[in-house]
């Protein structure tokens, strides 16, 4: 009988995680769906969104997202913009939003080789990557493994430092061996819904946050289950891959730019920023007064300047 009862509370809570799961996934992706295109590399899909003239005479632009978003929002932010007058490229990196997930994507060689090979596929050559938080860290490897390719950097309030203390909780619960399949179904859909538009606030403080940016960027996209456990992975393995890198970051030579807000408290500018320009010969740092964590949305006309900056230094002479 006990066997029985087991069977059937099981079989129920199954049924739970799978409703509750699914209803997640699927009004996320209603909410926002795929707006791209899927490129193939390596056996891996890649969603990728395209924006401007590829006639443009000013180099082309590639934007690589940071932690717990999606591509959306470096095109809200930056990539409208910009394809105003020369082409952009937007992806989801492994995993996130429309983009598949391979075993080993929490390394940044990895998450590099996929958006190099994207690059590739389009026939786009010598671009200027730009990598915002976590993408600034995966910009910064790319730049290590195909700076020749490049033709320039910006960094906004990059990760590339190692830093004290570790990573908030629940990227280690949701990552968990067997608790993290239940946290991750359960917990983080409701949690998600309840409390997502206060953190999307935090997180931009002391900015504000764009109008609808809960609705325009995606948010919800996070909150399905295999989205949020490789946010979490990319996270929880972040350490490990700075620290595997940041003793290289003098071999670079080409234009690098670097900004941050001097009121970010996500990403130390002391810890990152302000070191990384230090090392990086040539490097040229800004910092912003009163500006956080999202400088990409704050002061997008002076990310905007840093960029064309490097493409009329790369700009051939007359």
């Amino acid at each position: 009988m006990m066997r029985v009862v087991l069977y059937f509370a099981f079989s129920a809570l199954l049924i739970l995680v799978a409703g509750v799961s699914g209803c997640a996934s699927l009004n996320a992706e209603k909410l926002a769906p795929m707006i791209g295109e899927r490129i193939e590399v390596d056996g891996v899909d890649m969603h990728v969104v395209t924006a401007g003239p590829r006639d443009s005479a000013k180099p082309p632009v590639v934007l690589i997202h940071g932690a717990s978003v999606n591509l959306r929002d470096m095109k809200i932010a930056l990539g409208d913009e910009l394809a105003r007058d020369r082409f952009v490229i937007m992806l989801d990196r492994p995993g996130r939003g429309y983009s598949e997930r391979p075993e080993d994507a929490h390394k940044l060689e990895k998450q590099a080789a996929l958006i190099k090979g994207a690059v590739d596929a389009l026939g786009v050559e010598r671009p200027i990557v730009v990598g915002q938080s976590f993408g600034g860290a995966v910009a910064l490897r790319y730049a290590l493994d195909y700076q020749d390719e490049m033709t320039g950097l910006v960094l906004l309030a990059p990760v590339s430092h190692e830093w004290p203390g570790g990573v908030d909780w629940h990227n280690h619960a949701a990552t968990a061996p067997a608790l993290g399949f239940l946290f991750r179904r359960l917990i983080i859909p409701a949690y998600g819904a309840v409390a997502a538009r206060d953190v999307v606030e935090a997180s931009f403080a002391p900015n504000e946050a764009p109008e609808n940016y809960y609705e325009r960027a995606g948010v919800p996209l996070l909150f399905r289950a295999g989205d949020f456990k490789a946010n979490a992975t990319d996270v929880v393995n972040l350490k490990d891959e700075i620290r595997a890198q940041q003793g290289r970051y003098q071999d670079l030579k080409l234009p690098v730019v670097i900004a941050t807000g001097t009121a970010d408290d996500t990403v130390s500018p002391e810890i990152h920023s302000k070191t990384l320009a230090n090392e990086i010969e040539g490097a040229t740092l800004t910092l912003l007064p009163d500006t956080g964590h999202a400088l990409h949305h704050a002061e997008t006309a002076t990310i905007i300047e840093m960029i064309n900056a490097i493409s009329a230094v790369a700009a051939p002479a007359n």
